[in-house]
């Protein structure tokens, strides 16, 4: 930035007089204070700040080619040092974070229109009612259910109805296990602290629009918390000598990156289609998913140079894993957030 500075002929400091030809013109060679004027327009500060942040460049290009069709690789260069080409890990997943979010808030104006607890949302919304008001006018016989993958997977999740809820809405949270015991759930502090989480959803003082805001935050955040979180668990599950937490904190980056991109598209294709042709919306979100799962495979056989055999049972567990933490952390910010 510094062709864009205007020089002065004397310091304004100490009042030293600069010679043309001086060498040290950009310095004052009497105070040491810096040459230039830096009263500008407040707009060539904040452009200063963008570029200084974003450097949207050919690097930044360059990066997002390699994140796209070269899975691992970003990565595997940066651990050993090859980055110069590259932009760094943070700044390139906070460009496509801004890009996402943008994404995000376009999806969240419409999430609303697909209501809640089986009834349609949109006369709910012009009428301000809370969730709780909602859920006492839904229908008796919609269903639901109180597990979430991974855990419903393992443990029993029998269907319940709107009717069965309304029961645990009014039960005090001593007696959840016991309504628990009832609709035929294990009493173990996992359904609980689920059935505790479901309890709080249908008594939330809360309208539709205040809940889509909690729901975009806690999603928002949880992108940034998953980073390290995901990154210590492959650190444990791809465990070598001379590997490093960091070197796994940058593949955790450079992932989310890619995940959001496709996520992105993915919320597009959502939009696009979801009231067009839902077969097609299917179709797309199984090529999605298999992408992001062949994606996985061939970053991680790339970075941690396991066996392809190895990669895959170890990529399976750290999924898991990182499946049952993400719902963990998205459940227990969720019941101390919003009213």
């Amino acid at each position: 930035m510094g062709r864009k500075k205007i020089k002065q002929h004397s310091c304004a400091n100490c009042g030293f007089e600069f010679s043309a030809n001086s060498e040290k013109i950009n310095y004052c060679p009497n105070c040491g204070q810096e040459n230039h004027n830096p009263r500008f327009p407040l707009i060539h500060y904040g452009y200063e700040l963008l570029e200084g942040f974003l450097h949207f460049d050919t690097k930044f290009l360059y990066s997002l080619k390699v994140l796209l069709v070269k899975p691992g690789k970003i990565t595997y260069d940066y651990i050993n040092n090859i980055r110069g080409r590259y932009t760094p890990p943070f700044r390139l997943f906070i460009f496509i974070l801004i890009f996402a979010l943008l994404i995000m808030g376009i999806f969240e104006k419409n999430l609303a229109k697909s209501g809640y607890f089986g009834s349609y949302s949109a006369e709910a919304i012009q009428k301000n009612l809370t969730l709780s008001e909602i859920f006492d006018q839904s229908a008796d016989s919609a269903t639901d259910r109180i597990l979430v993958p991974p855990f419903s997977w393992v443990m029993k999740n029998p269907e319940i109805s709107n009717a069965d809820l309304r029961v645990l809405k009014k039960t005090s949270s001593d007696s959840v296990g016991a309504w628990l015991t009832k609709y035929g759930y294990n009493n173990n502090p996992l359904t609980r602290f689920y059935a505790l989480n479901k309890k709080l959803r249908i008594s939330r003082n809360m309208t539709v629009p205040e809940l889509t805001l909690m729901i975009s935050g806690i999603f928002k955040w949880l992108f940034l918390i998953m980073i390290p979180v995901s990154a210590f668990i492959l650190f444990v599950i791809f465990y070598r000598k001379k590997l490093l937490y960091y070197d796994t904190l940058l593949y955790s980056i450079h992932f989310t990156s890619f995940f959001l991109i496709l996520y992105s598209v993915f919320l597009l294709e959502v939009l696009w289609l979801i009231n067009v042709n839902q077969l097609i919306l299917l179709i797309l979100s199984v090529i999605n998913l298999l992408f992001l799962t062949v994606y996985l495979t061939v970053s991680l056989k790339k970075v941690f140079a396991r066996t392809w055999l190895s990669t895959i049972l170890r990529m399976f567990l750290a999924f898991i894993i990182s499946f049952a933490a993400y719902q963990l952390i998205h459940y227990t910010i969720s019941f101390n957030s919003g009213k």
